[in-house]
């Protein structure tokens, strides 16, 4: 990515955890180059975090929640209120994605929609050519909402939905959907407790298995906290308790979350962004389900030992955490140090690896961009030059140079997916190689 444009990001992280009161969407509107399958058109995985909007509350939210009894699994789903739900798109409608998941070369889900909304869900069953829509009938003006959803297998999945600009700070039916039939039906949960909450965005869904799962959901911004609530559900989310908020702290209102991830039913990981306003990478851990979090001290890297020091000028944040068991793990850490001339910053990137659970990390250096592992030796650093590595991080070699972004899958060290953007298109292009050439798809609406 290039260096105006990593240095407008850094700028944004810290405005927005020092002064700001922004939110950070979900999605960003892609785009599809018009220069079909080139031998170069694999793009930067964008981070979960992205150019915010603003958003109307400047401080947490200060009326206190009401108790309210967790419903049991014999409680009636709630009934939804009148007016329309999102309505399935026509068949022949073209598509643009804003997530893909493939579990194999056919078979995979993707959210997304039309004219870059992302309030819709799909399934391909021809490797990406056609889509189904599987949309829950939410209740909501179509364009107004926008949809988090957790993909367990080909056949399972969990979806939320959240609004999706300033003019809809709060769902109208704030619940979860859940389909074991690939979206043939869904199954609604009991409304979620949103008392006190003004304003509900950026959400987030984790199961750990088919009953274990939890929501986090963006309430608020300002003065150096991201203010979420955090649900979790042990019946497969028909009922969901609200466990932590801005009222019972649980040391992770602060700083910026970048990622969710459980273990199970009691072991789960939260990665973050402070911007430069504490010292360190964000990155907490939680042994009860979520009730309480601990954060975790990451070592500087042997080549910068400093790194981490107050008195140094940088900018750490952490993302993309993989476990490939209770044991092992990698987790990227970008940096941005700052020149205290004020001349131009440097990005340093790290990859951390653990082989006892998180307890001790080694780190090295990666190339710059997200990072996509599809098991501990095969992965990607992928940004507008795309790196592979075969043997765990330990040596990278340059595949690709893109002139797009795009937001990828890959299921094996050969065969991926990117829904890749420009500023003014769209397109999923698909790969056999590893990124190294790609070719186009012309996704549609199947009959």
């Amino acid at each position: 990515m290039h260096t105006k444009t990593r240095i407008a990001l850094a700028i944004w992280l810290a405005a927005l955890l020092v002064v700001a009161c922004r939110e950070a969407p979900d999605i960003e509107e892609q785009a599809s180059p018009s220069d079909t399958p080139v031998e170069s058109t694999s793009t930067a995985i964008t981070s979960q975090i992205l150019p915010p909007t603003e958003i109307p509350t400047t401080q947490p939210p200060t009326a206190e929640p009401v108790a309210t009894e967790i419903p049991t699994e014999t409680t009636a789903p709630p009934v939804p209120p009148p007016g329309p739900t999102l309505e399935p798109l026509p068949a022949g409608q073209e598509l643009v994605f804003t997530r893909l998941q493939m579990f194999d070369p056919l078979t995979g889900w993707a959210s997304g929609g039309v004219g870059g909304n992302n309030d819709h869900l799909f399934t391909t069953r021809d490797g990406g050519n056609t889509w189904r829509d599987v949309t829950p009938p939410q209740p909501g003006e179509p364009g107004t909402l926008a949809v988090a959803a957790f993909f367990r297998d080909a056949s399972t999945a969990w979806a939320t939905f959240y609004g999706a600009s300033m003019d809809v700070l709060m769902p109208p039916w704030p619940v979860v959907w859940h389909t074991q039939d690939a979206g043939q039906t869904w199954q609604v949960s009991q409304l979620l407790d949103m008392t006190g909450l003004d304003q509900a965005y950026n959400t987030e869904l984790y199961f750990a298995d088919a009953q274990h799962g939890w929501l986090l959901t963006h309430v608020g911004a300002g003065m150096s906290h991201d203010y979420v609530t955090l649900f979790g559900t042990t019946d497969g989310g028909f009922s969901w308790a609200r466990l932590l908020d801005p009222y019972n702290d649980g040391q992770i209102q602060g700083c910026v979350k970048t990622g969710m991830l459980f273990l199970d039913s009691q072991v789960g990981w939260l990665t973050g962004d402070c911007g430069g306003v504490m010292a360190g990478a964000f990155l907490n851990r939680t042994e009860d389900g979520g009730l309480t979090w601990t954060y975790i001290d990451l070592p500087a890297p042997p080549d910068r030992p400093l790194l981490y020091d107050v008195n140094v000028w940088a900018a750490c944040g952490s993302y993309d955490l993989y476990f490939f068991d209770p044991q092992a793990a990698m987790l990227g850490v970008r940096c941005t140090i700052y020149d205290v001339s004020y001349g131009d910053p440097t990005f340093v990137n790290y990859l951390y690896t653990t082989q006892d659970g998180g307890t001790t990390w080694s780190t090295q250096p990666y190339p710059a961009g997200t990072l996509f592992f599809v098991d501990p030796l095969n992965g990607w650093a992928l940004d507008r030059e795309i790196h592979q590595t075969n043997d765990g991080g330990v040596t990278w070699s340059l595949v690709n140079t893109v002139h797009w972004d795009a937001r990828f899958n890959f299921i094996s060290s050969q065969l991926g997916w990117a829904a890749s953007y420009t500023e003014t298109e769209y397109a999923l292009v698909a790969t056999s190689d590893g990124g190294a050439h790609w070719f186009m798809l012309h996704p549609t609406v199947a009959p």
